[in-house]
């Protein structure tokens, strides 16, 4: 099913909060904003991401929540040390108060250390479903697109034939024309019909586009069909319309019917706007 690279997603549960956001990019990008107890878990919380997406860019933020208490621990060891180097202090300098909690607190920072116990297994169940609902707008957002592809891709069909038609008929015309205007040249001179039929070819040689609108056809079945082939064809397709706009461009040098010029740059336009909507598409 298609992807979008725009999305969102959030999951609560087992003590952690997940949100999870993507943007275009051209490949997969992820930042990852979380506490440092979890830093060990980074790397397998990444390939988790990667079974699930291909391209954009990702912020991750994972908090913990109210619902996770944290355990303090005491350092006797260390709160033994600073009560002995307290009453060395004060038999040195004759002090009358001894050493209490009020003094031992100042080195509160090296006596408490506290620790989040977590089950790492809710972490994963937490991130997997935050990503479960970040992919499903993802693909809702894609089924949005869709629509408009296909319509982008209809229009183009429907200025190929129209253009497909006037070459045909242009070119019969500007054969005409061509004899007309020897024959009026040399008027009662008998024509040579061989430089006739050189010169003849060589206007269908420099007017014909069927090979480039034969190219065409193909590429646009090829969209197509892409759109079918699964989550990530963002980057073919628009290898495909780049294909489809150099051929639209050689037409367009090649013909001299307005009627042609004018839907070339109805084809351009229309190139252009899925150039944009595909580059959204994972």
């Amino acid at each position: 099913m298609l992807q979008s690279m725009t999305g969102y997603g959030e999951a609560e549960g087992g003590g952690f909060r997940v949100e999870a956001r993507s943007v275009n990019h051209r490949f997969l990008e992820v930042h990852f904003r979380l506490p440092s107890t979890l830093s060990p878990y980074e790397m397998r919380l990444r390939n988790i991401l990667k079974e699930y997406f291909q391209r954009g860019r990702f912020d991750v933020t994972i908090t913990f929540t109210e619902s996770l208490s944290p355990v303090i621990e005491v350092n006797t060891a260390m709160v033994s040390s600073i009560l002995q180097a307290l009453r060395k202090i004060q038999q040195m300098e004759g002090l009358q108060e001894p050493p209490g909690l009020v003094h031992i607190l100042w080195f509160r920072d090296s006596i408490f250390q506290q620790s989040l116990e977590f089950d790492p297994e809710a972490l994963e169940g937490t991130f997997r479903q935050a990503l479960s609902r970040l992919l499903k707008m993802r693909q809702q957002e894609a089924e949005n697109l869709l629509s408009g592809i296909l319509a982008g891709i209809g229009t183009m069909e429907g200025l190929l034939r129209e253009i497909e038609e006037l070459s045909t008929v242009n070119l019969q015309q500007r054969v005409e024309d061509l004899r007309a205007k020897i024959k009026t040249l040399l008027q009662d001179t008998e024509i040579d019909q061989s430089r006739l039929l050189q010169e003849v070819a060589l206007l269908v040689e420099r007017s014909d586009i069927a090979e480039e609108v034969s190219r065409l056809q193909s590429h646009i079945k090829l969209l197509r069909q892409t759109l079918n082939e699964g989550p990530s064809v963002g980057r073919k397709m628009d290898f495909l319309l780049q294909e489809c706009f150099r051929e639209v461009n050689t037409i367009g040098s090649k013909a001299q019917e307005a009627g042609i010029s004018e839907r070339v740059v109805m084809m351009k336009t229309e190139i252009e706007k899925l150039r944009e909507q595909v580059q959204n598409i994972q």
